[in-house]
């Protein structure tokens, strides 16, 4: 197990750090990110082909309603993940007029309990995330959280960011995750640096909306074994060691 130590947790010091995976652990990143970004797992319903998607432009996120209490912990999100993508997520101020076509937007809805208990089949426990995209842009996402359930709204913040799969090892693994399932050893309640990687390499350049998997792959491969073009993983917070 290979240990090093993380400094800053500030946006300024996330876009200057440059920490790699060790290339000794680089095949179970790739297959942590092949599961994660380019494999569905969430049912016989999905027929959603094997290629890559992806935000492109300027992303703005509404609050609908009771979502505006969320405001500062979003807005923290976004702040975060603009940078990992290179793309700008903003939050839309209150009463801001809808945008007109609807597009590059997420919208975010917090469900009282006592509508979640009467509306949902899983009683008061509702987080989901759904998105809608051409050739694998995407263009339009929603996420739905229960009132006593927002510790799920960074899990699906990332299934929004194109990542439409849950972790799920079968075997022994240091790999812990958002995206693993709820109470499991693997979940994290924050982005992992696993995951902060993979969102920087799905949002790497030479990775386009649409890509195949196949070829997302080889990609993958280049840019995290390969110099000036490698992912970069910011750090996490102050003082925190991480063992890879």
């Amino acid at each position: 197990m290979t240990a090093f130590m993380l400094v800053s947790g500030s946006v300024a010091a996330e876009e200057m750090a440059e920490p790699t995976v060790p290339s000794r652990l680089a095949p179970s990143f790739i297959e942590f990110f092949d599961t994660l970004a380019l494999t569905a797992d969430f049912g016989p319903f999905n027929r959603r082909p094997a290629w890559v998607r992806k935000w492109n432009g300027p992303v703005t996120v509404t609050l609908s309603g009771s979502a505006e209490k969320l405001r500062g912990e979003i807005e923290r999100l976004t702040r975060r993940v603009s940078v990992w993508t290179g793309l700008p997520f903003s939050v839309a101020s209150p009463g801001a007029r809808p945008i007109a076509d609807g597009r590059n937007t997420i919208d975010v809805r917090l469900i009282p309990q006592t509508d979640a208990n009467n509306t949902f089949a899983s009683g008061d426990i509702v987080c989901q995330a759904e998105t809608h995209g051409m050739g694998g842009a995407l263009h339009t996402g929603y996420i739905v959280v229960s009132e006593r359930y927002v510790d799920c709204l960074t899990h699906e913040f990332m299934h929004v960011l194109g990542f439409d799969s849950h972790w799920r090892p079968t075997g022994p693994t240091n790999i812990r995750s958002v995206l693993a399932l709820r109470g499991t050893e693997m979940r994290t309640s924050d982005f992992s640096n696993w995951d902060i990687l993979a969102i920087r390499l799905l949002y790497n350049q030479r990775i386009h909306a649409g890509m195949p998997r196949g070829r997302s792959l080889v990609i993958a491969n280049e840019v995290i074994r390969r110099g000036p073009q490698r992912a970069e993983l910011p750090p996490a917070d102050r003082g925190r060691q991480t063992d890879w």
